[in-house]
């Protein structure tokens, strides 16, 4: 073949690779070996030597063969080499098959073929590069959002999403974790976590973190079970010791595609609204997005954008749950509860609660009852009544808040009324953070005279160091633990009398909540405990009923008949 013609192979050869978008297939091999015979190649390779900074950003040495047919390994090879960034170094290698002598000529066209080769396959390299960059996470060694997003996209535009689900993923307790056995493990076993997922996976599933303690992943339909096994609860070795090990697991959000998903955006954000109905309205390990869930949140639409003219026309309503001295059947205080009046019915506090709880407008919520039990107080005492004491609830968002307790304060003095009369009740947290916070409030409070009470006690994991450390002024001992026995000699019961012992001999006045047969109102005794709340007394009444129960002040209960003729 005269050298024209080979030029013009070449030319061809170049033609037919600037045609290839991928750094390395088939198609390349194809291509060398329809010129390796022309041209006496026996081998054509790439390799790559990262310098330390892309090495620090996960990038690690590789070599590519894209062409070997029995070379000499030791006649001199033809190179083109490049500096691409950050000290890397790219090199692709030509060499002559065995028996093959190149002279110059031959060397010149080789030279030609790798530095032409190089120069493109250079382009692709330096995108996928990018690619790299931009879809892969530094600090878990692993990919990112962006790649999820292109992952999903590429699924959905070649009509295959309805074979995967898409994951939005919170790892449990990674604060607990990074204070157990430190944040550099704790990444490692990040790291490990997501590789185990990864394991289960084949193309084009695939797993990625989207930021902080979050993960994302598209996973295919019959695999979700396998996938769903790792996420509740899997040990992981971080390091040569068996004591070296950690339990982790995630909480999770479930979109399986379907044809009413046209973008991405749509199915992320569904499986992250179920991962967050997952971990604070229902508590339960995962969620899948069904029709129940967008029924919650054409609710959860509704309540934030009917709230601003539900407060401005007071339709929210305080009804009062007395307080009883178990020792004479007297009325001794209440608890403030919220009821919602909208178009003439009653909607139901499970309806709204829960999404002015993740929206924060519970907070204006909680200040708006407190000025109007406020107000009540003031027209009970300026029409010669004799008020009792009222508690209420102050959710723990509020402990963001460092004006809180002065908030609390203005709106009491506002009315005049005794600080003595108010109640500030808490609920439990096991959260260090929200302890610290809910520990300045609660000193600031009883500074300013004002009692304060950790209410539905035992229904999580309660903290003992919380009410050693905070000057509570009461415990509301939550109904869960009268629902499992009326035997005191029961282990719930023999916990709940070392507790109700716990909390007088720290100077807290204890009430359970919850209370509805007389057994319990036995047991209640027996254990020490002479405040309750509960439909064995009374459900929560409005104002004006609440009146009349405490002007007459005493309940003459001597059966649960007779408790139901008082109602």
């Amino acid at each position: 073949m005269g050298e024209w013609d080979q030029f013009s192979l070449l030319q061809s050869f170049f033609m037919k690779e600037e045609k290839i978008g991928a750094f390395d297939c088939q198609e390349d091999k194809s291509n060398i070996a329809q010129i390796a015979p022309v041209f006496g190649i026996g081998a054509v390779e790439f390799e790559e030597k990262p310098g330390d900074s892309a090495l620090r950003s996960g990038r690690r040495p590789q070599v590519v063969t894209y062409y070997k047919e029995d070379p000499d390994l030791w006649a001199q090879p033809v190179l083109w080499e490049r500096e691409t960034f950050a000290g890397t170094m790219i090199r692709f290698v030509c060499r002559p098959k065995k028996g093959v002598l190149w002279d110059d000529e031959a060397r010149y066209l080789a030279q030609r073929f790798i530095a032409g080769f190089g120069l493109i396959k250079k382009s692709v390299y330096l995108l996928n590069g990018f690619r790299y960059t931009v879809t892969h996470d530094r600090v878990f060694d692993s990919k990112n959002l962006n790649y999820g997003i292109f992952r999903i996209t590429e699924l959905l535009e070649q009509g295959q999403i309805d074979q995967y689900a898409v994951f939005f993923m919170n790892v449990n307790s990674t604060g607990e974790m990074n204070s157990q056995i430190g944040r550099a493990n704790g990444t490692k076993v990040m790291r490990l976590f997501l590789q185990k997922l990864e394991e289960v996976l084949e193309e084009p599933e695939a797993v990625w973190r989207v930021g902080g303690d979050n993960l994302g992943a598209v996973v295919r339909t019959d695999h979700v079970d396998r996938f769903l096994e790792i996420l509740q609860g899997t040990h992981i070795s971080y390091g040569s010791t068996e004591d070296e090990q950690y339990r982790i697991s995630a909480t999770a959000g479930i979109c399986v595609g379907s044809p009413e998903f046209h973008k991405t955006s749509e199915m992320v954000d569904a499986a992250q609204i179920c991962m967050n109905m997952a971990r604070y309205t229902k508590h339960v390990p995962y969620l899948f997005y069904n029709r129940q869930i967008v029924q919650m949140l054409e609710n959860a639409k509704h309540v934030e954008m009917a709230f601003p003219d539900a407060i401005d026309h007071e339709e929210f309503k305080v009804y009062y749950q007395p307080k009883v001295s178990l020792l004479n059947n007297e009325v001794i205080g209440a608890e403030a509860l919220c009821r919602w009046f909208r178009d003439g019915e009653i909607v139901p506090p499970d309806r709204f609660i829960p999404v002015l709880e993740k929206s924060r407008l519970i907070c204006d919520l909680d200040l708006y009852m407190l000025d109007h039990v406020c107000r009540d107080i003031r027209n009970w005492m300026d029409s010669g009544g004799k008020p009792v004491e009222i508690s209420t609830n102050f959710s723990r968002m509020h402990l963001n808040n460092p004006l809180l307790s002065r908030q609390i304060v203005e709106t009491i003095d506002r009315y005049n009324v005794p600080h003595e009369l108010i109640i500030v009740e808490l609920t439990e947290t096991t959260s260090s953070s929200f302890a610290k916070r809910m520990g300045e409030l609660v000193y600031r409070l009883k500074d300013e005279g004002i009692r304060t009470s950790v209410d539905d006690f035992g229904v999580g994991y309660s903290s003992m160091s919380m009410l050693r450390d905070i000057p509570f002024s009461e415990l509301k001992i939550d109904r869960s633990f009268l629902t499992y026995t009326t035997d005191t000699r029961d282990r719930s019961a023999v916990m709940m009398k070392h507790v109700i012992s716990m909390a007088t001999e720290l100077g807290m006045s204890c009430i359970a909540e919850g209370v509805e047969t007389p057994d319990q109102i036995r047991m209640l005794k027996e254990m020490d405990c002479f405040r309750a709340q509960g439909f064995y007394f009374d459900q929560p009444l409005p104002r004006e009923e609440f009146e009349k129960r405490v002007r007459k002040r005493v309940y003459e209960i001597n059966s649960r008949s007779d408790s139901e003729q008082m109602r």
